[in-house]
């Protein structure tokens, strides 16, 4: 069994508070949009920029089109590549369960995100779900995920806005 990483240096992390207002604006993006604000930054294995993406559900009537996915898709296709081992995810929020699932297929190895789930459920008043730590972590790997990075920004693309109802029609 892989053993959890440790969290990164002060070095490494005020790089990732970067990208994490990268993915902030992404985020803000998508609202701007009318799509739900999330926003995402792809990093490569010594924590360089790959690729940024937001949530697109409802531009590409795909419902899994969210920042996550988008961005893991995005870049996957570009590269030919199907893994992103010891590859980073800067997220604005905590992946909800589908995109935690694409996390873990496609073997990134450390997740960092602002706004928790919990947090998010308070604004939208939305039901409890599992985190993403324990559907990534499910399993003989452990990577390592961090909470919480610049949460105060992170919750400002939340102020005001509607969550896009589940039964809303294009």
């Amino acid at each position: 069994m892989d053993s959890v990483k440790t969290i990164p240096d002060t070095e490494i992390m005020k790089k990732i508070e970067e990208y994490m207002r990268i993915a902030i604006e992404e985020a803000e993006t998508a609202k701007r949009n009318g799509e739900n604000p999330y926003g995402a930054v792809l990093l490569d294995p010594e924590y360089r920029f790959c690729h940024k993406a937001h949530s697109r559900s409802i531009e590409l009537c795909d419902p899994t089109a969210h920042a996550e996915v988008q961005v893991i898709r995005e870049y996957c296709r570009e590269q030919q590549k199907v893994y992103l081992e010891d590859y980073i995810l800067v997220c604005s929020g905590e992946p909800c369960v589908m995109c935690s699932g694409a996390i873990k297929w496609a073997r990134i190895g450390q997740i960092y995100y602002s706004v928790p789930q919990s947090e998010i459920n308070r604004i939208s008043g939305g039901k409890p779900k599992p985190s993403c730590e324990s559907l990534i972590n499910s399993g003989a790997s452990r990577k390592l995920i961090v909470g919480n990075v610049l949460p105060e920004e992170g919750l400002k693309v939340f102020e005001g806005f509607q969550f896009i109802p589940q039964d809303r029609k294009k």
